[in-house]
């Protein structure tokens, strides 16, 4: 049977129902003819558009699906004999719904609930369900689909919307990127270490050489940035040996996290 259709399962879930026997009894048929002619109006009932309405059934046409005999009328029979027990009303089996599976409830229901959407649909966009084949693009998304599709979005970070650029060719630290560098590193000469950031990264090929945060490339690199040696005297110039020591002087504190008191003048001895 189409649809899943068990008919066995049907009507209390026994073909030994007496109700099935005291249709046989009343058409005068075999009980096994009683549950094929049941079995054809399920089937007719459960493909028909509302399912459960099996409209008007061919007799004739059934006794000979049947091979019932040609002289009688055993199928007309059947269906009268089935209307009169309760269990077929107005081309329709009596208490269609309450006699489906689960399943099928959910299935009549999830198809009445796209239809309504895809209704929903064509009235937006002007075209029919008829004129949209079932392979096309542009198909309405059944709510489950919808669900899903919603589902799978995630909103996307400001990194991966800010589009990266490369160092522009008028680049200059910030005033806030100078201060930074002062206070991160005040053993570095913020004019020094722009110029090396600007000559590094103008030289940079391809998709390395592109940042989305120049700013926070900046701050990286100043704290990366390797000690600047003091520099040399020119020859012949006098060396102020006082003001060499006292540059690594704290810079060693600094990297030992000491604070010096203010106005201190006193160099530590390398043999202190």
């Amino acid at each position: 049977m189409s649809n899943g259709i068990d008919w066995f399962r049907w009507h209390h879930g026994s073909v030994t129902d007496p109700k099935f026997q005291l249709v046989a009894r009343k058409a005068g048929a075999s009980l096994p003819d009683v549950l094929a002619v049941w079995a054809f109006l399920l089937e007719a009932a459960s493909a028909a558009t509302p399912r459960g309405s099996y409209g008007q059934i061919d007799a004739e046409a059934v006794d000979c699906l049947f091979n019932f005999p040609a002289t009688e009328t055993r199928t007309a029979d059947i269906i009268t004999a089935l209307e009169a027990r309760g269990m077929l009303a107005e081309g329709r089996v009596v208490e269609w719904e309450k006699r489906q599976t689960k399943r099928e409830r959910s299935d009549d229901n999830s198809t009445g609930r796209v239809a309504a959407f895809r209704a929903r649909k064509a009235a937006e966009t002007g075209v029919t369900a008829s004129e949209t084949p079932c392979n096309a693009s542009n198909a309405p998304e059944t709510p489950r689909e919808e669900e899903r599709r919603e589902e799978k979005k995630e909103p996307k970070s400001k990194a991966e919307t800010a589009r990266a650029t490369r160092l522009p060719a008028d680049w200059h630290p910030t005033d806030a990127d100078t201060e930074f560098c002062k206070t991160e590193r005040p053993d570095l000469r913020p004019s020094s270490v722009a110029a090396s950031f600007f000559d590094y990264w103008t030289s940079v090929p391809g998709a390395k050489g592109r940042k989305t945060d120049w700013s926070a490339t900046w701050r990286n690199w100043v704290r990366n940035e390797k000690l600047q040696p003091v520099p040399r005297a020119s020859p012949g110039a006098p060396v102020d040996l006082a003001a060499a020591q006292r540059a690594a002087n704290d810079e060693a504190k600094r990297r030992l996290g000491i604070a010096a008191p203010p106005n201190c003048e006193r160099i530590i001895d390398a043999s202190e």
